[in-house]
């Protein structure tokens, strides 16, 4: 069929009353004058770093096929992550530090069976991590934090037990779990290697979906809070980094922070910490509906320099309290500020002007181009023909059938 929706009348139409709801729901926040105060008074302004001494800056990225390959009722899937870290250098800005860190990566073979599908997942998070699942959660804060949500303490092996595992076929959820298992499995292996980074910085937030739904879990979300357990440890700031914040009429807020720096123009190299209620005594009504932050996090609103979008940051609230929290508000800033322009020094690559480039430079190495997809999907069944299977097995009936 030829494609001329945008000719249809009644489809024009349609996009116009989307675009007027839209319209109608951007303007739906309303700031109040005192609300308006305390923003005013939260904003805080770091300074453009262009020197940081022996600064040492990590990223982690992730990719994959999802699936590799699929025959009858099995599927294979492919999983990547790769870790970089950079280090100050006055001659260039940011140097790589050698040896560059091995990029963790796993081929799983998950049949649709539910038994051996399940087992098969396992074996593929383990590998990603580095170490089995029942040591994972022994290790991780995630059974606290639950505990805190439901008020139940469950045990390592019920966790094991609900663990949400799915079908083979469940494309889109086995490549959320892959991925960021893979991505974990990268920073945790960071944080364990001979070169420590000062920061480790991820694409993601501090978001755990399961955190209040009883028994039922991510190996994931066990991960993610290992990590932060391990940050601790270490004295490693493990950060995540989003380019969505997800909050409505945020260009409010930006004229806010324009009208406290005094510019006409689009604001820059500040942060606003998101309020708690129960601790700030005062809420901010565009994160309303949302649980910003998450349990167990801090987060912050922050925009480097002005080509780049607002970012939410989250951290560990454990190293917030540890490493960030002073005895006195000045004190607190004072640290914020030299976490913010520690990071504003890894944001001044052109090519990503405005992000921190360690991040950008290990999603480079983890992205597959697809000519290297089909190279690695025809050679693993090169290898299966090898071993005996027969190459009708892998014909792809979307291409014999002019869908692909």
């Amino acid at each position: 069929m030829r494609f001329d929706l945008n000719l249809r009348a009644e489809f024009r139409s349609r996009l116009q009353d989307v675009a007027q709801e839209m319209q109608e729901w951007q303007g739906q926040a309303d700031i109040g004058e005192k609300e308006i105060a305390q923003i005013r008074e939260s904003i805080v302004s770091f300074e453009h770093t262009t020197d940081r001494p022996e600064l040492r800056v990590a990223g982690v990225d992730g990719s994959g096929d999802f699936p590799m390959l699929s025959y009858e009722d099995s599927f294979v899937y492919l999983s990547i992550a790769q870790g970089t870290v950079y280090q100050a250098d006055v001659s260039c800005g940011l140097r790589e530090v050698a040896p560059l860190t091995p990029t963790v990566f796993d081929v799983a073979f998950i049949p649709e069976s539910r038994t051996d599908g399940a087992g098969a997942l396992d074996g593929a998070m383990e590998r990603l991590l580095g170490r089995s699942l029942s040591e994972l959660m022994e290790a991780s804060d995630y059974r606290t934090l639950k505990a805190q949500e439901t008020g139940n303490n469950f045990r390592i092996e019920v966790l094991l037990d609900k663990l949400i595992r799915p079908h083979g076929s469940d494309t889109s959820n086995l490549a959320i779990q892959l991925r960021t298992t893979a991505e974990m499995g990268a920073a945790l292996r960071l944080m364990e290697g001979e070169v420590k980074p000062d920061y480790v910085l991820m694409d993601t937030t501090f978001s755990l979906p399961l955190l209040a739904s009883g028994e039922s879990s991510l190996a994931y979300e066990h991960a993610k809070r290992l990590c932060c357990v391990l940050a601790r440890q270490k004295g490693i700031g493990f950060f995540t980094l989003s380019k969505s914040h997800g909050l409505p009429s945020i260009e409010r807020l930006e004229q806010l922070v324009a009208e406290v720096q005094g510019q006409n123009a689009t604001a820059e190299h500040w942060f606003l910490r998101i309020p708690e209620p129960d601790q700030d005594g005062w809420a901010l009504s565009l994160a309303a509906e949302r649980r910003l932050p998450p349990p167990g996090a801090v987060t912050y609103l922050v925009r480097f320099h002005r080509p780049a979008p607002v970012l939410r940051l989250d951290m560990d609230r454990f190293y917030w309290d540890e490493f960030v929290r002073g005895e006195t508000a000045e004190e607190t800033r004072r640290r914020e500020c030299k976490i913010f322009e520690d990071l504003d020094y890894t944001c001044h690559d052109q090519r990503v002007y405005g992000y921190p480039y360690p991040i950008k430079a290990a999603h480079d190495r983890a992205s597959l181009m697809e000519a290297e997809r089909v190279a690695l999907r025809k050679q693993l069944i090169a290898e299966a023909i090898a071993c005996g299977m027969s190459p009708k097995v892998f014909r792809d009936v979307s291409r014999a059938t002019g869908h692909a």
